[in-house]
């Protein structure tokens, strides 16, 4: 182990203690539709059984620190990046029913007591990855040299994509530019990839799926305005979507969008209580025990039980950053800053999609909604970050990404000098 394990710190308290009230407010409202309904709490007991299993990650994380994360990083991403290949495969091949199709999609590999969801567990992977990569090197200062990473980051990207799941292949980029920005990447060079990225959406909204165009056009056609420009003049508007689609958006592709913002904004100040509710008692809103929780907890709760949510999410995120500021080990930083972006992106798309600004993805709120995947690899990431907390290294160095008027000329390929104390 290369640096001294510590006690709990405070911001590590911060996050546990935000962690498990996320967690009570997630099971409280999953258990709520099944006593709604007077039925056998089969979901429950499955959230319970999953944060069991995520918690024992958890423990196993923090006893073997993220030193030894490291030191194993390129394997886990190669374990991560060949678990999502037989997913892409099992559209054309039989795996015995090992990878069950799910609404058009093969995302999990199903276990004969856990379902396990690779691309969930290529999101830690590939922080890890990414940090490992990122910790010494300079070459990512120039526009060139972040091709690499960029390229690199596209081969999860597209596994992903091709299972689909576009949910989880939107935190990809995100991540990404957070990393290379806490790495010391230069502004200007983002600038440069955002004007390329805009250049190119006419090109990827022709080739993406249908299915994947009606999401996006679901958000657009919350306009009135949009919508009779469509039914009035359809072929003038026809790349968008068809006249079709505009008359029916309430009841087809915008049904999830307008009901979610109708179970959120129901719940006024206080909400209705717990398990009360329309939207509690009745099938109105699809997936609110998992994409669409946050709408059920601001029915329940209203305006302050959704505040009490971001509350926590703020904790979490201000205390990660607290935890990255602390830590001279350029690994361990990039390592809290990627855990902290993979789950103020999650928060964000999530909250997004449930209030109508953004498309509907499949995006689980961390640690609340319901799901096996999802909770673990929140439990792993969230281990990682208290592990950085507790494993301060001896080093006597500059502190890690700051970079002098030399920099251009040195090597980019050579590390930066550490000196420690101790043997690692």
């Amino acid at each position: 182990m290369s640096g001294r394990a510590r006690t709990f710190s405070e911001p590590a308290w911060a996050i546990i203690i935000a962690v498990g009230i996320l967690y009570l407010i997630g099971l409280l409202s999953i258990y709520a539709d099944e006593a709604a309904h007077q039925s056998t709490p089969v979901k429950t007991i499955k959230q319970i059984v999953n944060v069991g299993v995520g918690c024992v990650a958890f423990v196993v994380i923090l006893r073997m620190g993220y030193p030894w994360v490291g030191r194993w990083a390129w394997l886990i991403v190669a374990t991560a990046v060949i678990a999502l290949v037989p997913l892409v495969l099992a559209r054309y091949v039989s795996f015995g029913g090992l990878i069950p199709e799910r609404r058009g999609a093969h995302r999990w590999i199903q276990l004969p007591f856990y379902n396990i969801q690779p691309s969930e567990l290529m999101k830690v992977a590939y922080i890890v990855g990414l940090s490992a990569y990122l910790r010494y090197r300079r070459n990512y200062r120039t526009f060139w040299g972040l091709m690499l990473p960029l390229v690199a980051s596209l081969v999860p990207l597209v596994l992903i994509l091709m299972e689909p799941d576009l949910g989880t292949a939107l935190l990809i980029m995100p991540v990404l530019f957070v990393m290379l920005f806490a790495a010391g990447a230069k502004m200007r060079h983002f600038v440069g990839l955002g004007f390329v990225g805009l250049a190119l959406v006419p090109v990827v909204w022709f080739q993406i799926q249908p299915y994947q165009r009606s999401r996006i056009l679901g958000v657009l056609l919350q306009s009135d305005t949009l919508r009779q420009r469509i039914i009035e003049e359809p072929e003038k508007y026809k790349f968008l979507g068809t006249e079709r689609q505009a008359r029916e958006w309430e009841v087809a592709i915008g049904m999830q969008l307008e009901r979610s913002k109708a179970a959120l904004g129901s719940g006024g100040l206080t909400g209705h209580g717990w398990a009360r509710g329309a939207f509690v008692e009745f099938a109105f809103l699809p997936d609110k025990h998992n994409d669409f929780i946050f709408a059920m907890v601001g029915h329940q709760w209203g305006l302050v039980g959704c505040l009490l949510v971001l509350m926590c999410y703020v904790i979490i995120t201000l205390a990660g950053i607290e935890i990255a500021a602390g830590t001279t080990d350029p690994f361990a930083r990039l390592l809290a800053v990627g855990v902290v972006a993979l789950l103020a992106a999650q928060v964000l798309i999530n909250v997004g999609m449930t209030i109508g600004l953004l498309p509907v993805t499949g995006m689980t709120l961390p640690f609340v909604s319901y799901g096996g995947s999802s909770l673990l690899t929140n439990f792993l990431g969230v281990g990682l970050l208290i592990s950085v907390s507790r494993h301060r290294p001896y080093l006597l160095a500059n502190r890690p990404f700051e970079y002098g008027p030399t920099v251009g000329r040195e090597d980019p390929l050579r590390p930066a000098p550490v000196f420690r104390t101790h043997r690692a």
